[in-house]
């Protein structure tokens, strides 16, 4: 066991070392141990996390142990051919541990459910507090730490919260954004595949704050034209793996790309069959042999068969609501451009936050700079979908591993990596209606997200299967000239520029970060208050 009086990041340090050791990540002591560890550093929606895997666990042990398949003296229970192989397999393990320690299941069981309800409450969602407190409640009636609760969360039953928006201190897989070591490789290896005439260079932009103060620069990369870009010339194209469809058996489009396909295609036929023997498994479509041959390479193996159409059903039945006028992915998007990540990582056995898709995508700012920073956080979206996920990827949710990677282990997934990824998608990702206004496609572009933003754009863009952007002159409707001299740098407006500057600052506050603060937002700003002094 870890003493308590241990400073919180050294006992959080030697808790993550244990569960990544053998069958202790079955413990569900440890788990708990670690949700108090990362209360006390102040991040109740990672001790949520740590705090629902408890709970599973303490709740596979009960169903088994009811219907009578656990003992006192556990055995080796392991048991592939089980249906429930992998529930049954944790429970087994987690009962070891319960039998071995002088705390039995009825306390770890109320520990876990009251852990789980005061992170969620702490992080701001009280709606899902609310439930699991009452679940709690009719599990242990006479415990009195769940009433006083429930009172605080019923009052405000907010369905999400907000977590901050930094990179965590033990997150090692960030690169340096502006050494010449991440320049070269975005300059050499990433830029000659999409463009002639542009480069990537280390600028100079507005610190970002909720209230559009000026609290000074922050230093980011930005694209710079290497030669002129006439106004209609398209100047970047790029390809990304890390594209997502919501309806990739029958929307008509491309799986791989998510372009609209004409002619011949092609497809997995053990998909098909695996769909025909009653799995919810997708079928996809390709347009290529090129876009068939990528998916194979980077990641169709972790999705072949496996039931992730709910995943995609979801997506498109709340796609309607889930877009903003930013063109930002909404939660159920995320979701399958997390299912996109997680398969490329089991395929290409490399840490999800290692991928080349995701690596150099900018959503965390460092510690130093970000402060209170906060972004919007949900329950559904950020444990219990990820965990769906892993369960329909047929990730061990526990220790982490796969029949296709040797190299995964259970911090790949944990919950600060998932609020990494989706902070990420949130500050970058495109998305594409379709003529309902409905989410057919979705995607994060590395050269895309290192385009910065402008209230008054020299670009714009536009994503059918492959991102382009092409430049715009200063007026409306100009058809020549130059829209981007050699060595200016691209600017992209992230919202619809007809709107006003306090419209335009709330929709984009999610992927900048903070309000504002180009020159347009800034005048007009100045125009309102300089106009109601004179009404005054």
């Amino acid at each position: 066991m870890i003493a308590l009086d241990l400073p919180p990041e050294q006992r959080l340090s030697t808790l993550t070392a244990q569960l990544a050791t053998g069958t202790t990540a079955y413990n569900p002591t440890l788990y708990l141990s670690r949700a108090r560890a990362y209360l006390d550093l102040g991040f109740p929606d990672l001790a949520s996390g740590d705090a629902y895997r408890a709970v599973l666990l303490t709740d596979y042990v009960r169903d088994y142990l009811e219907e009578g398949e656990l003992s006192a003296s556990p055995a080796d229970y392991d048991d592939d051919e089980r249906e429930d192989a992998e529930e049954f397999r944790a429970a087994t393990h987690a009962w070891r541990y319960i039998t071995s320690s002088p705390t039995p299941l009825e306390t770890l069981e109320e520990a876990s459910l009251s852990l789980l309800a005061r992170s969620l409450h702490l992080v701001g969602c009280n709606e899902q507090a609310t439930s699991y407190l009452r679940l709690a409640l009719r599990r242990f009636p006479n415990s009195p730490k769940f009433s006083s609760l429930l009172q605080e969360t019923s009052a405000s039953p907010a369905s999400s919260g907000k977590a901050r928006r930094f990179v965590y201190p033990w997150n090692h897989h960030e690169p340096d954004r502006f050494s010449s070591e991440t320049l070269e490789y975005l300059n050499t290896r990433v830029i000659p595949a999409s463009s002639k005439n542009v480069e990537v260079r280390v600028v100079k932009l507005p610190l970002l704050g909720e209230n559009a103060e000026d609290l000074g620069t922050t230093t980011q990369l930005g694209v710079f034209a290497t030669a002129d870009i006439g106004v209609g010339e398209v100047c970047l194209e790029e390809e990304s793996a890390l594209t997502v469809v919501t309806d990739p058996m029958d929307g008509g489009l491309c799986e791989y790309c998510g372009q609209r396909w004409e002619g011949e295609t092609s497809t997995c036929s053990l998909c098909a069959d695996a769909e025909a023997e009653g799995i919810e498994t997708v079928v996809p479509v390709w347009c290529s042999t090129h876009c068939r041959d990528s998916a194979i390479e980077k990641y169709h193996p972790a999705l072949c068969t496996r039931p992730t159409a709910p995943l995609h059903r979801a997506a498109n039945a709340s796609s309607a609501t889930a877009l903003t006028a930013t063109s930002q992915p909404g939660g159920s998007v995320y979701a399958l451009l997390l299912l996109k990540t997680f398969a490329m990582a089991l395929v290409q056995n490399t840490h999800p936050l290692s991928l080349p898709e995701t690596k150099y995508l900018y959503g965390v700012p460092p510690i130093e700079e970000a402060g209170d920073l906060r972004i919007g956080w949900g329950w559904e979206e950020n444990v219990r979908g990820a965990v769906g996920i892993l369960e329909a990827l047929g990730v061990d949710v526990f220790t982490g591993t796969s029949h296709l990677s040797k190299a995964a282990e259970p911090e790949w997934w944990n919950t600060w990596v998932v609020n990494t990824l989706i902070a990420k998608f949130r500050g970058v990702a495109s998305g594409r209606l379709d003529s309902r206004g409905y989410t057919e496609a979705a995607a994060a572009h590395t050269l895309y997200s290192l385009v910065n933003h402008d209230c008054e754009p020299n670009v714009r863009w536009e994503c059918g299967g492959i991102m382009k952007f092409w430049g715009v002159g200063k007026e409306e409707g100009a058809e020549e000239g130059a829209a981007v001299r050699k060595g200016e740098e691209l600017k992209s407006c992230y919202c619809d520029k007809s709107l006003g500057y306090k419209e335009r600052r709330e929709w984009m506050m999610g992927c900048l970060g903070g309000c504002c603060r180009c020159e347009r937002c800034l005048r007009e700003e100045r125009e309102e208050m300089e106009g109601g002094k004179v009404l005054n």
